[in-house]
């Protein structure tokens, strides 16, 4: 079937002229803004804005407001139990917007904001079915089940998953009941309500507010600096000062942050344990990824010497931060999210061995 028919077949649903050709446009195309709405379809200008606007509030679509208004199709579930309910012709029309929905690659946008938070929820569903190394979340209980699957395949494909949860009434029993007290989420529980937050691989965004907002609103980012900004605000006020869901002794072994590996690391360097690490990251010159295993053999931030060397703090780490591995081949600088001056800059870090050499005495200091 070829658009003309298709679009015919569409009008034939009670959609406008107008409205049938923008719809299809962007079936055909995904996310597009207004005006380019208007250019690959016969939608005139001056009518475009109203054109989305009647789609959207018969379900069919969803507008963006960003920069510049963005439209993009919702899942075509009405549009096709309509087309087939009207014969054979339609039944064609509706088998050929399926195909058409299911074949372009969407355009990604930087920053845009959508009214329903379920849209929201919906791209981090996707976007967590791609993560490849590292995702941290604020949210509700509630929240959290409703993306449960996909957390949970995101940490057995190896993706460092960190949840903050806001506390509620029998939250550990509620948890439990969903099988998170044997998981490889790692969860922790703060007191205080906020929005729900999501940073994916380090560039992906995701906002909503859960309370105190007058309307529902989503935000949806994809933008390396406003994620580090956002990922810090995570480590500092959602992650290092609130405690575990469960109880038990949690041994920290892994991290995506080399800003929090050093905190609880180079304490133990200065006091002369001998640390092996694995780093999965990329060069900085070639931007390739790469995985360096050795030896930490040095650590540099600013007041380096003058700290108290018993007690490092993430503060002490926010403006530079840079360790040292001998590979046996090689010594190479790690710098942490941005790096610039470094050789490697570090997305995950696992400790493979903490051990302290026999002191004069022939005893150890401590065991790793």
């Amino acid at each position: 079937m070829d658009a003309d028919a298709l679009r015919q077949a569409l009008e034939n649903t009670e959609l406008k002229k107008y409205e049938a050709a923008a719809y299809l446009t962007l079936v055909e195309h995904g996310e597009l803004a207004a005006v380019d709405v208007s250019s690959k379809s016969d939608v005139p200008t001056s009518q475009v804005y109203d054109t989305l606007r009647s789609l959207e509030d018969r379900g069919f679509i969803e507008t963006i407001d960003g920069e510049r208004l963005r439209a993009k199709p919702r899942e075509p579930d009405e549009m096709l139990a309509e087309l087939r309910s009207r014969g054979s012709l339609l039944t064609n029309a509706a088998d050929e917007l399926e195909d058409r929905w299911e074949q372009p690659d969407h355009d990604e946008h930087r920053v845009g904001v959508v009214k329903r938070p379920e849209t929201v929820y919906e791209r981090v569903r996707a976007q967590l079915n791609e993560a490849a190394v590292t995702a941290e979340f604020t949210m509700t209980l509630e929240q959290l089940e409703l993306l449960l699957p996909e957390l949970e395949a995101a940490a057995e494909r190896g993706v460092f998953v960190r949840i903050h949860l806001y506390a509620e009434p029998d939250l550990r029993e509620k948890a439990a009941s969903l099988g998170l007290e044997d998981t490889a989420l790692n969860i922790r529980v703060g007191t205080i309500p906020g929005p729900f937050l999501s940073i994916i691989d380090r560039h992906w965004l995701f906002f909503t507010p859960n309370t105190r907002a007058d309307e529902d609103y989503g935000v949806l980012i994809n933008d390396h600096i406003l994620s580090f900004i956002t990922h810090w605000y995570f480590v500092s006020c959602q992650w290092h000062m609130w405690d575990p869901l469960f109880d038990g002794g949690v041994s920290w072994t892994e991290y995506d942050s080399l800003e929090e590996f050093m905190r609880d690391v180079v304490p133990l360097f200065d006091d002369g344990a001998e640390v092996g690490v694995e780093i999965h990251g990329n060069y900085i010159r070639s931007r390739q990824d790469c995985v360096v295993r050795g030896r930490l053999t040095g650590a540099f931030y600013p007041n380096r010497f003058a700290s108290d060397r018993n007690h490092l703090a993430l503060e002490d780490l926010s403006s530079y931060a840079t360790v040292f591995i001998d590979t046996g081949e090689e010594t190479l600088s790690v710098g942490s999210w941005g790096a610039v001056y470094e050789d490697i800059e570090a997305h995950r870090i696992s400790i493979e061995s903490i051990d302290f050499p026999l002191d004069a005495t022939g005893d150890t200091e401590a065991g790793g």
